[in-house]
């Protein structure tokens, strides 16, 4: 539809540029469980990868820095952590700036990971299966911004509130103000450590949602902030239960793939196994193990050590939590390298595992934020239609047309008498 207005095209387009048709959904706790069937696509799961690989290969280098700094040999950091080490317990100050920003690296990577997967899944729900991975890591680079500046605002404010507190305590030291200056000032105080607590769930808010905000609006941080807000103020039990039901789902993703990963690393060997001689191919995957090793956050709870344990050793990969010793390669160094290199593909398979993960988490994000604006705004984001602006056109004058055909027609005329 072209409308002519003071010479002005403005084309709006209606209809999805590859044609297809939006999505219909319930705008309900229904929709939350399309997360799986959309997370599961080779182009998110692959988006996520990418997103993870380089989240963990620069908090890997950054994190073993941490501990290298305290003085702890890359020796003992290996046979702890191997790849992936968690935060330094009793190690100096300074070693936790290093790992705090080698965990804001992998934090600000996960995010623009979050905004990739997102435009994806937002541009296929409003019917274009055929959005591209460039395109959305183009989106991601341009806007992705405000997903990372987001919660880096409320991190600042907070930190103020404390500074600010901290140097209207110094007031207390006086001799006989101090205290009644303590007194008078206990419920304001009461009230900014309540409202800094509050600030502190919506930080944890936009790090859910903030990638899929940005993703289906490509708000700047002032408005990604308050649609944040306006989520949890709006509409908190339904996103504190949608929140809950994709968490199930992902951890059910997780599992069964996870299942079948395991399962066929094990039909691989047996194929092997019937051209490769049981020694060598033994010894060749008994020091890949060694390479590989999940180490579990010491503040997770006990339970979920104990359900993780349990999980590994039921799909058959207990050499996950506890790899075997390194023993002497088959047939020397070409042996060594073997073992290696497969050591390196059973850690992109476990990438590979939490990026199915990664994809439903922030396709089932993208989902949340559409059901919950159309509750608390009733607009449905899937029906906002793309417009283009034309550059506006000039029309000449019929006085300067006829200006310029008679000048070309003089050039003509003095070309055909110089030839």
């Amino acid at each position: 539809m072209i409308n002519t207005i003071d010479n002005i095209d403005i084309i709006v387009i209606i209809q999805n540029k590859k044609g297809g048709a939006v999505t219909n959904l319930h705008f309900n706790y229904k929709d939350v469980f399309r997360a799986g069937r959309l997370g599961f696509s080779a182009k998110k799961i692959w988006m996520a990868f990418l997103g993870f690989l380089i989240a963990f290969i620069g908090y890997g280098i950054i994190s073993y820095l941490s501990f290298i700094v305290a003085g702890i040999e890359i020796g003992e950091i290996w046979e702890t952590f191997r790849v992936v080490p968690m935060y330094p317990i009793g190690l100096p100050w300074y070693s936790w700036i290093i790992w705090v920003i080698g965990l804001l690296w992998w934090i600000c990577v996960a995010l623009l990971t979050g905004v990739a997967v997102s435009k994806i899944t937002y541009e296929q729900l409003k019917g274009d299966e055929f959005y591209e991975i460039k395109e959305a890591i183009n989106f991601a680079l341009k806007n992705g911004k405000s997903a990372l500046f987001a919660p880096f605002v409320l991190i600042l404010l907070i930190v103020v509130l404390i500074v600010s507190g901290l140097v209207l305590a110094l007031f207390t030291l006086i001799p006989y103000f101090g205290q009644i200056f303590f007194a008078i000032m206990a419920i304001p105080a009461f009230a900014v450590c309540m409202f800094i607590l509050y600030l502190l769930i919506v930080i944890v808010i936009c790090l859910h949602i903030g990638p899929s905000i940005v993703g289906e609006t490509g708000n700047d941080t002032f408005d990604t902030l308050f649609e944040s807000f306006s989520v949890i103020n709006d509409q908190p039990w339904r996103f504190i239960t949608y929140e809950i039901l994709l968490k199930m789902i992902v951890f059910m993703g997780i599992g069964i793939l996870g299942f079948f990963s395991a399962k066929a690393i094990f039909l691989g060997q047996d194929v092997l196994g019937l051209i490769v001689s049981p020694d060598k191919l033994g010894n060749i995957l008994q020091n890949a193990a060694y390479y590989v090793k999940i180490t579990l956050p010491p503040m997770c709870p006990e339970a979920y050590h104990e359900f993780f344990i349990e999980y590994i050793e039921w799909i058959g990969m207990p050499n996950l939590l506890f790899p075997p010793d390194y023993i002497s390669a088959f047939e020397g160094f070409a042996g060594a390298i073997a073992s290696f290199l497969f050591g390196i593909i059973y850690y992109l398979i476990i990438l590979f595992v939490m990026s199915l993960g990664g994809a439903i988490f922030w396709s089932g994000n993208t989902l949340i934020f559409t059901v919950l604006v159309k509750k608390k705004d009733d607009k449905n984001l899937l029906e906002i239609k793309e417009e283009t602006f034309e550059e506006p056109k000039v029309e000449e004058k019929p006085e300067a047309k006829d200006k310029k055909t008679k000048k070309t027609q003089k050039k003509k005329v003095k070309k055909s008498k110089k030839k």
